[in-house]
């Protein structure tokens, strides 16, 4: 008997024989990964991976559509929104050039700049129809999301808030870029809220169950240690550029190892306290503990762990950076309560910390236990009914990545969206780009005519608000390039020489009265002719008679 337990207990005597080392070891682990490097948020604002997925035929598109024109190597773009309360005049625009210039010297985080509004030529294209409002386009350097576009977005906006605009006018840095740069903020913000949201009802999910202060604060400092360890270690790993970090990922590695380490914590104290209170020792129990939970921790962990590795595959960037922080913080959470809460266990019972101060109740349990034997098929028709409950409203979820409506009003990249919303329409600041490509120059009439019908098309197509091309630079048909407008000016020529033609009509009409009184003169003449004729041929006859 003795010969078959001595392998069985091996491990829970080790953890118990070596719980002091174990503990220190866990500590070490904490304070080396968390002081030998920043903290997991400035390693993961750090390290940002980007939200477009290289392969996206729109990221390919964006990039050929900078490398084609010489203007910008990222698909990373910024709206600066300019806002007066009357009309914006030449204050503004000595304002706007002045913003301009320094945006352009900034050549590290400015890639190029769609500057319209200083071209009086094509000023209406980026002018609100109200005159108050006017819009520029910056490209930034870096991706959209990753840290090199996040320092991008933060060096325009520090430009801007160093131009000071004139008394009236207001400046905003807004678009897809940094509303992402923005999200991050607002994601890094929220989790210390979430965080210490979930720890008071940690904590006051352990009081109720074990009445104990004690147990609840050792308890809560051993989840404490594992979720510092996690975070520590993928916070090593990312700084030496193994992994590609996220907010997104920081938030989920969290928030896994608070509930992984709690859960694991809850089942190593509940498994010791039902034995002690089926009266074993607390050698015995902790053995028992040990035996009765180690599996189902391991297994639990790594099945958890493997879950969320397979993000790894997935083609959003922002669901692989998930991946491979999230099974590792995981992994870390695993061996921790695989060592650590059994040491703490171990270290606790022995000044007689951990021992239960109510009797548990396990009646309830058996009895559902005897139901569930019993009944199996009605409850399992029961439990499937209340599971499809939740799957009615399925059917009607529609995926959406538009995280502009859960930002808080008073983001930045927010307010300037409403700004630019009170003169334009949403579509103006999330431009989007369209490049027709051809083997040979387009600047000719029938290729214009081309062009027009693309950009006709486009417009008419659900969900185009405005469509700008060469053809329509102001987002509308140029009114002199209608085919009613054309048919108008071949007559303009006509008009213009409507009164010299009439002027000649007149002489020639007065010509056509000189000639009128020259031909009855000519017939007079002929009259007189033919008279003399007569009197001739008489005086002949005369003679001859």
């Amino acid at each position: 008997m003795s010969s078959h337990q001595a392998p069985r207990h091996a491990v829970p005597h080790a953890i118990r024989r070596l719980a002091v080392p174990i503990i220190l070891f866990w500590l070490g682990v904490t304070v080396v990964t968390n002081v030998a490097v920043p903290k997991l948020e400035a390693v993961a604002k750090a390290h940002q991976v980007g939200v477009s997925s290289p392969s996206a035929p729109a990221y390919q598109a964006m990039k050929h559509i900078g490398k084609v024109f010489q203007q910008f190597d990222s698909d990373s773009a910024a709206m600066i929104v300019l806002e007066g309360d009357h009309p914006l005049g030449d204050d503004a625009h000595r304002f706007y050039d002045t913003l301009i210039r320094r945006l352009e010297a900034d050549t590290k985080h400015v890639e190029h700049i769609q500057d319209f509004w200083g071209d009086p030529l094509t000023a209406s294209a980026s002018q609100s129809n109200d005159g108050k409002s006017a819009l520029v386009q910056v490209y930034l350097a870096g991706n959209q999301g990753d840290a090199r576009s996040s320092e991008s977005v933060n060096a325009i906006r520090d430009i801007v808030d160093r131009t000071p605009p004139p008394p009236g006018v207001k400046a905003y840095v807004s678009g897809a870029a940094p509303l992402l740069t923005d999200q991050f903020e607002v994601g890094n913000k929220g989790l210390l809220k979430v965080t210490l949201i979930t720890f008071v009802v940690i904590i006051a999910m352990l009081m109720w169950v074990y009445r104990s202060v004690v147990t609840t604060i050792l308890l809560l400092i051993t989840v404490l240690v594992e979720l510092a360890a996690a975070r520590g270690v993928v916070a090593v790993l990312g700084n030496a550029n193994l992994i590609g970090l996220s907010t997104f990922s920081v938030n989920i590695l969290t928030l896994l190892a608070i509930a992984a380490g709690t859960d694991y914590a809850i089942f190593v104290m509940g498994r010791y306290h039902e034995a002690r209170g089926a009266g074993a020792d607390r050698e015995k129990a902790f053995d028992s503990m040990f035996d009765g939970t180690a599996h189902v921790i391991l297994g639990s962990g790594l099945t958890i762990a493997g879950a969320v590795f397979c993000l790894k595959f997935a083609r959003q960037p922002y669901f692989q950076s998930m991946g491979v922080p999230a099974a590792v913080g995981m992994l870390v959470s695993v061996f921790s309560a695989l060592t650590l809460a059994p040491a703490v266990l171990a270290v606790g019972s022995r000044f007689g910390l951990f021992e239960p101060k109510v009797t548990m109740r396990t009646r309830g349990w058996r009895r559902l236990g005897t139901a569930i034997v019993r009944w199996p098929g009605p409850i399992l028709v029961v439990t499937i009914a209340a599971a499809l409950i939740g799957l009615l409203a399925l059917p009607g979820y529609t995926t959406s990545y538009d995280s502009k409506p859960y930002l808080p009003a008073a983001t930045p990249a927010k307010v300037g969206y409403t700004a630019a919303e009170r003169h334009f329409s949403q579509a103006r600041l999330n431009p989007e780009l369209l490049m027709v490509e051809a083997n040979h120059d387009l600047r000719d009439p029938a290729d214009m005519l081309v062009l027009e019908r693309v950009a006709k098309s486009v417009f008419h197509t659900p969900g185009i608000a405005k469509v700008q091309s060469i053809t329509r630079p102001l987002g509308t048909p140029l009114d002199h390039s209608s085919i009613p407008f054309q048919l108008s000016q071949q007559s303009v020529g006509q008009v213009m020489n409507l009164k010299y033609q009439q002027d000649r009509a007149a002489d020639l009409l007065r010509q056509a009265a000189e000639l009128r009184k020259t031909i009855n003169i000519l017939r007079q003449q002929y009259a007189l002719q033919q008279q003399s004729a007569a009197a001739t041929h008489e005086q002949t006859q005369s003679f001859l008679d």
